[in-house]
């Protein structure tokens, strides 16, 4: 196949994410909190081996009590999540990226980041199942509350 007619390799500059935006994005990354309210990707790639992530998430957090081999799986997922967020950053700040891609790239390095500090939590034992319920419910309404006083001050 012939690189010129791949069309992921051609790009329209003026669609071209700019820097700032670029810098609006990764910034955003760096929030306290950032990951509050994302979606866990439902899978990842991770050394060439997909991930079904959300539902590993899920059935971890579930679990009623985990054993010493699911906490030393645990760890090597957080680190092996770490790393491909950290390549989703770079990717952000250095690669010839469109702005839907860059803001793609964005959604799911968040949403590694909320799988990071769930199963962080869930390691280090603080939350279990019904914790976590109560979390997410707290989260979600605390969420929605944001984002009707965001709505109020855009209509002002």
């Amino acid at each position: 196949m012939n690189n010129s007619d791949d069309d992921s390799t051609k790009f329209d500059f003026d669609e071209l994410i700019s820097q700032e935006d670029r810098n609006h994005l990764l910034d955003g990354l760096h929030r306290y909190l950032v990951w509050v309210g994302e979606v866990i990707p439902e899978k990842i790639i991770i050394d060439n081996h997909e991930i079904k992530l959300r539902d590993i998430t899920w059935k971890l957090i579930n679990e009623k009590r985990l054993i010493p081999h699911e906490k030393k799986c645990i760890r090597g997922l957080i680190h092996s999540l770490e790393q491909k967020e950290k390549l989703d950053e770079e990717q952000i700040e250095t690669a010839k990226l469109t702005k839907a891609q860059a803001e793609q790239i964005h959604d799911e390095a968040a949403g590694l980041l909320r799988a990071i500090m769930d199963l962080r939590d869930l390691e280090e034992g603080r939350i279990n199942k019904v914790e976590f319920n109560e979390v997410s419910t707290r989260d979600k309404v605390q969420d929605a509350r944001r984002w009707v006083n965001f709505v109020k001050q855009m209509k002002k």
